[in-house]
């Protein structure tokens, strides 16, 4: 299935319900069934390239590195 998944409340889970959303996940990631979204980098001299990608609807995260 193609989703996305933004965030989920985890403060109500207990700690088992953690540790199995985190053991399924990673199998996920391992069997490549689940994948990352991609990275977009930029420079902080390029914030306003990158302030650009966001309003463009990047897909992925939009990063700013800072020295």
């Amino acid at each position: 299935a193609n989703i996305s998944l933004r965030f989920i409340m985890v403060y109500g889970f207990s700690d088992s319900m953690i540790a199995e959303a985190v053991a399924e996940i990673t199998a996920m990631l391992e069997a490549s069934t689940l994948v990352t979204l991609p990275l977009h980098r930029f420079a902080l001299e390029a914030a306003a390239d990158a302030h650009d990608a966001v309003e463009g609807n990047a897909v992925g995260k939009v990063v700013i590195d800072i020295p």
